[in-house]
């Protein structure tokens, strides 16, 4: 009985994908979207980038969880977070998801610039897509730094003073970022209003489509590894372009006969002349 339900379940699933793949070729559009050849060794090491789009994905889908309850208010955000933990349903969970995938994201991304930086990942023709990828590092730290803040703890409020008083001595426009950011003088009501508008609306707005516009670099030049580990590659590649080559040069256009074999014939006619 169960074995019969099994695979009626089965037949049934793969009814509705072939379904779909007839219809939309979503299949095949994830196939292309997910599956990506790299190299033999460090292969693992790839897989980083997978990790930082999951766990920014995680913060994305939490932190819109985290809405329904949050207030962005210095009388009531820390209450706010208070409910969530406490009384919210899921509550903790999905601010722990949220908090812990925002500290493994970090993490991850810093391993992935570092692999990408050691494999030569930055490289022609890719050096666009490195920039996007340092461009989504500072939004990803701002998106950290400024999410701290909206906890308005003792914790948050003073490591934002701090980071924006070590950020107001940058050159030229330290100064006035820094004082719109405040909103003011000191750390109040404009400050945090602000840096729940940058966090939840400004920076997402600007990271999701560079995600999009680098995973459509990615998979147009596709990912890249130092010369160590593409050695199987290049030795086949030299040894077809060698092939290709000696071909090239071994067909004789005019007549139509191989070099090779009209060389040979030629001295078969001259050793059969000196025998006779």
């Amino acid at each position: 009985m169960i074995g019969r339900i099994k695979t009626q379940t089965v037949e049934a699933s793969q009814f509705l994908v072939d379904w779909m793949e007839h219809r939309t070729g979503i299949v095949t559009m994830l196939e292309h979207f997910l599956y990506e050849p790299v190299p033999k060794r460090g292969a693992w090491l790839y897989t980083l980038g997978s990790a930082v789009l999951f766990t920014i994905t995680l913060q994305f889908l939490t932190g819109i969880l985290l809405l329904f309850y949050y207030a962005p208010t210095t009388d009531d955000a820390w209450n706010s977070v208070e409910y969530i933990m406490t009384d919210a349903y899921f509550g903790q969970l999905i601010r722990g998801i949220h908090y812990w995938s925002a500290n493994f994201l970090m993490a991850f991304i810093g391993l992935h610039m570092g692999q990408v930086f050691f494999s030569g990942g930055y490289k022609s023709p890719r050096e666009l897509n490195w920039i996007v990828g340092v461009i989504l590092l500072l939004l990803v730290v701002g998106l950290s730094f400024t999410g701290y803040l909206l906890r308005w703890d003792q914790d948050g409020f003073w490591a934002s003073v701090v980071g924006m008083k070590i950020g107001s001595y940058s050159p030229f426009v330290g100064g006035y970022v820094i004082h719109f950011l405040l909103g003011g003088d000191v750390v109040g009501p404009a400050t945090l209003s602000r840096f729940f508008a940058i966090h939840v609306w400004l920076l997402p707005a600007m990271i999701a489509p560079l995600i999009g516009a680098h995973l459509f670099l990615l998979r147009r030049h596709g990912v890249f590894g130092s010369e160590f580990e593409y050695t199987d590659r290049i030795a086949k590649l030299h040894e077809r372009q060698r092939l290709e080559e000696y071909a090239r040069y071994e067909a004789d256009e005019d007549e139509g006969e191989p070099y090779v074999g009209r060389r040979d014939r030629a001295d078969r006619e001259g050793y059969e002349r000196d025998g006779e």
